[in-house]
């Protein structure tokens, strides 16, 4: 079977992986996120992730449908950390400060993971002459993540603990406050590491912030 399939090839939408099968997949993307990342999006074979997740290219397309579709499944598990902060069991009965802080923690430890910053350093080098690539990933990562943050403040907004008047933007703007220019420096390759407590002290200083922020809202200009 050829590496070659349409963009538009679907997978088996009937196809329920059971336990077995469920480890396969996660085989099948941890090859693929080697794969992807040393050789590049176009350069990469299916038939190379395949030998080395064992398995078939037949299983490979049931299961993702094709190149495009293991991408996208690869960029929502790498992305399902961050939004399993946000769910309802974690932060019923919460204070602001504490699922922020969860929040922040987790997306600096994201956005400075190596796999992440090679993902993006790929999508950099790709997106201009495979610009789906981009929508994937905007998408999925970035859109999807600030949007379940938008979701909770307005959330707490709604509860009358917060003053927003645009969720969407203040979600925006803390992602960036806690990124600061960290991430920049990283995905230029400078090598540098936070501890634990430097880390600690960023993301608690940018929730200090942000919150200080929606509690008294500066008049308008």
């Amino acid at each position: 079977m050829s590496d070659k399939v349409s963009p538009d090839t679907p997978k088996d939408a009937s196809y329920a992986p059971r336990e077995r099968g469920l480890r396969r997949r996660d085989r099948i993307l941890d090859a693929a996120t080697e794969v992807f990342l040393q050789s590049g999006y176009e350069a990469a074979s299916l038939q190379e992730i395949v030998s080395r997740a064992g398995g078939s290219l037949a299983t490979l397309y049931r299961l993702f449908g094709n190149k495009e579709g293991l991408f996208q499944a690869m960029v929502e598990r790498k992305s399902a950390h961050l939004l399993q902060q946000l769910e309802q069991p974690r932060i019923t009965g919460k204070d602001a400060a504490d699922v922020l802080y969860g929040v922040g923690v987790s997306f600096l430890e994201l956005a400075l993971s190596a796999d992440a910053l090679a993902l993006q350093r790929l999508l950099i080098a790709e997106a201009g002459r495979n610009p789906r690539l981009r929508e994937i990933y905007m998408a999925i990562a970035p859109e999807r993540n600030l949007r379940a943050i938008a979701d909770y403040l307005e959330g707490e907004v709604s509860a009358g603990k917060l003053q927003l008047d645009d969720c969407y933007l203040a979600a925006t703007q803390f992602i960036g406050m806690i990124k600061g220019n960290y991430h920049m420096r990283r995905l230029m390759a400078e090598e540098f590491t936070l501890s634990s407590q430097e880390r600690d002290t960023v993301v608690h200083h940018a929730v200090g912030l942000f919150l200080n922020g929606c509690s008294s809202m500066a008049p308008s200009v």
